[in-house]
């Protein structure tokens, strides 16, 4: 038995911090839920960027928004085919969102046409094994933690911030945004993450470990820390607001690391208690655990619940309705997935 537990930032820790209930059970039993939404539109997003960015490094010319759409439509039915998908929104409609976020009419927003042009790898893939402690991890000694990065070189033309992450707690890896202008200079090596959502969702602070995290292990792979991190909200309208500068240093990326490696000693507590008593683990994002039941599902969680196949289970989906398992409501019908 090998003493190694792999682990993908998004698929597991990001995954479990949303609800480790319905992360468990997806993970360790196979019940996958009938609407992925987020899988779905995160895919198409990255998957976009990184053809963009393959087409202009082979010919030189920015695509144009029809030629994406055609190829988009071609990886949405490669996605559907692999189980992925969503009818809380048309094909069509799903495809012109992604479109309409990156580009302005028929042309690439300046954010885009940046990370395009100044791609060094697109979809680079880091891999990591780092020492723990056996007896925090149930006996697992070591963690292979995985992600999925772009790497963007700033061009001639770079990029002037109009949203820097301010650290309010280095300990905590806390912080807020500030508006405040941050200017790239051409050369800097920035590492960027794409988030289909928009600025104000309420997991910012766990996508700035994410990239915190990720420059580290960039670090560990190149002996290279780039010049910061940057995160580009794609859905976010306000153009002010879809990308926020992230510095770093070499004391905040270890932290960042410390910080993950707890995240997978809660992870693997996770798994211990759902093979002990899978009914039992509470639902819920792990950031409102102090809340009472009923009160632990974020806005950014609502669509994952709705196409949860097991909320019906779930006693903090149940209290969020107004309802228990004991009192349910009559109006709850598991079949009315436009309702509840």
């Amino acid at each position: 038995m090998t003493d190694v537990i792999e682990v993908s930032y998004t698929g597991d820790i990001l995954a479990h911090r949303r609800c480790p209930r319905a992360w468990a059970y997806e993970k360790h039993t196979g019940f996958v839920p009938y609407e992925q939404v987020q899988a779905m539109e995160g895919r198409l997003v990255h998957h976009a960027m990184e053809w963009l960015s393959r087409h202009y490094r082979d010919n030189g010319v920015l695509v144009q928004r029809p030629d994406l759409l055609d190829h988009l439509e071609r990886f949405y039915k490669v996605l559907r085919s692999r189980g992925i998908t969503t009818a809380f929104t048309s094909k069509e409609d799903l495809l012109n969102r992604i479109a309409d976020n990156l580009y302005n009419g028929d042309t690439l927003r300046r954010p885009v046409s940046v990370v395009i042009r100044g791609a060094e790898h697109t979809e680079y893939e880091l891999r990591a094994v780092r020492k723990v402690l056996p007896s925090s991890f149930g006996g697992k000694s070591r963690i292979l933690l995985t992600g999925v990065i772009d790497l963007v070189l700033q061009q001639p033309d770079s990029l002037v911030y109009e949203r820097v992450w301010r650290w309010d707690d280095k300990d905590e890896l806390t912080g807020h945004v500030e508006s405040k202008e941050l200017a790239a200079a051409p050369g800097d090596r920035e590492i960027w993450d794409f988030k289909a959502t928009r600025a104000s969702t309420s997991y910012l602070g766990d996508y700035v470990r994410q990239v915190v995290t990720y420059a580290a292990l960039y670090r560990d792979r190149t002996g290279e820390l780039p010049k910061r991190c940057v995160l580009f909200f794609v859905n976010e309208k306000k153009s002010a607001n879809a990308l926020l500068a992230v510095p770093i240093d070499d004391d905040l990326v270890r932290r960042g690391v410390v910080w993950t490696e707890a995240q997978v000693a809660d992870l693997r507590k996770t798994v211990a208690d759902f093979e002990q008593r899978p009914e039992g683990l509470a639902g819920g994002s792990v950031l409102l655990r102090a809340k009472p039941v009923g009160e632990r599902v974020t806005d950014d969680l609502k669509a994952q619940c709705t196409g949860c196949p097991q909320r019906f289970d779930c006693d903090e989906y149940l209290a969020h309705l107004g309802c228990s398992r004991e009192k349910p409501k009559r109006d709850v019908d598991p079949f009315e997935v436009g309702r509840n």
